[in-house]
């Protein structure tokens, strides 16, 4: 019934025949089940103690705060300060475990993907920059900073014909 295409090789490991059917129906099940994957991966959450134990954040698979409580006991004692500085902790910890959880994730499905022969986008060189390394400092800090001084550097230094005109990156407060 299916349709058979000679020299499609690579995608069961030989260089024989692939029934165009056979190959379609298993890539539909495939994205059935990658689907139904990511909408589990979707619902999960991770959580962090800050290390002074004041403050248990939870995060969602963003890695967005979706919960956050503190210790009424440490908390009387915690300056503004102290307090701010714990949720940040909180935050970045439980974002940074959520983080390892979904590379491990797309790893697996890449690792199915390889099947059908494509590359994980993070391999292939071209799409390498558009997964910038996120800073978890502060918005003024001097990581931002060197950063943003970065890319004006690389802009200017990327196009001769520099239109001053064009968006530049600042920080603020």
């Amino acid at each position: 019934m299916g349709e058979v295409v000679s020299g499609f090789g690579g995608v069961s490991g030989d260089s024989g025949d692939v029934d165009i059917d056979q190959l379609l129906s298993g890539f539909d099940d495939f994205r059935s089940a990658v689907a139904r994957s990511a909408q589990q991966m979707a619902i999960e959450t991770t959580d962090a103690w800050s290390k002074n134990d004041l403050v248990h954040v939870w995060v969602n698979a963003r890695g967005v705060v979706v919960q956050v409580e503190f210790d009424d006991t440490l908390l009387a004692d915690a300056t503004g300060t102290q307090a701010g500085a714990a949720v940040v902790e909180a935050a970045q910890l439980a974002a940074a475990k959520m983080r390892a959880r979904t590379d491990s994730f797309q790893a697996g499905l890449w690792q199915q993907v390889s099947q059908f022969g494509v590359p994980p986008l993070t391999d292939v060189a071209e799409f390498k920059d558009l997964q910038p390394e996120v800073p978890l400092s502060a918005p003024d800090s001097r990581e931002r900073h060197a950063a943003a001084a970065a890319l004006d550097t690389q802009a200017t230094d990327g196009f001769a014909n520099h239109d001053p005109q064009d968006w530049r990156l600042t920080i603020r407060d």
